[in-house]
C-alpha cells in the first residue's frame, strides 16, 4: 500500500460515508428523486456500524446527518438525532445483527429505515405541523431496500480493498 493509501486507509469509512452523503443530496436532487429517493447514508452507516464499528460511530453519524441537514436545506439537526439513534439500535444489536444470515440484514435494513422515517416525521411534525406525504414516506423507505445490495457490494470491495485483500475473479 502506498503512503497516501496508509494514510486514508482509517478515514475510509468517514469518507465514504461522506460520498454517499454527496451523491444522495447533489446527485439525487430532492425536487427529481422526492418518492424514489435512497437513503444512501443509512446504507453506509449500517455496513460499517456492522463491520467497523471502531471506525464508525456516533460522532460520524451526527456529523453526517448534519451535513445532509445543511445541504438539504431542512431544518438543522434532524438528520443527525435520526441517524445517531440508528447507530446506536445497531451498536445495541450488532452481535446478533453480523451473525445472521446476509439475505435478513435486508428487511433489518428496510426496518431501520422506516425508523428513521418516522423519527424524522415526528420531528418535523414538532418543527413544522402535520403534512405527512405517504407515498414519500413509503417510496423513501422501497428505494433504500431496493439499492442497498449495490451500495453494500461496493462497500464490501471498499473494504477487502482496505484490508489489503485482492479481489478474485468470480466474486
Amino acid at each position: 500500500m502506498t503512503l497516501a493509501g496508509t494514510l486514508l486507509a482509517p478515514w475510509l469509512p468517514f469518507l465514504s460515508l461522506l460520498l454517499a452523503v454527496a451523491v444522495q443530496e447533489v446527485a439525487l436532487p430532492y425536487e427529481a428523486w422526492s418518492v424514489w429517493r435512497p437513503d444512501l447514508l443509512l446504507v453506509a452507516l449500517f455496513y460499517w456500524r456492522l463491520y467497523r464499528p471502531d471506525r464508525c460511530g456516533p460522532g460520524s453519524a451526527f456529523s453526517a446527518g448534519l451535513t445532509v441537514d445543511v445541504l438539504s436545506g431542512g431544518p438543522l439537526g434532524m438528520n443527525a438525532l435520526s441517524k445517531t439513534l440508528i447507530t446506536l439500535l445497531i451498536r445495541r444489536f450488532g452481535r446478533r445483527l453480523r451473525a445472521t444470515d446476509a439475505i435478513f440484514l435486508l428487511p433489518i435494513l428496510a426496518l431501520l429505515s422506516m425508523l428513521d422515517q418516522f423519527i424524522q416525521l415526528g420531528l418535523s411534525t414538532l418543527l413544522q405541523g402535520w403534512g405527512v406525504r405517504w407515498p414519500l414516506l413509503f417510496g423513501r423507505i422501497a428505494a433504500t431496500a431496493l439499492i442497498a445490495p449495490l451500495i453494500v457490494a461496493l462497500l464490501i470491495h471498499i473494504h477487502r480493498i482496505w484490508l489489503g485483500e485482492t479481489p478474485r475473479a468470480g466474486r
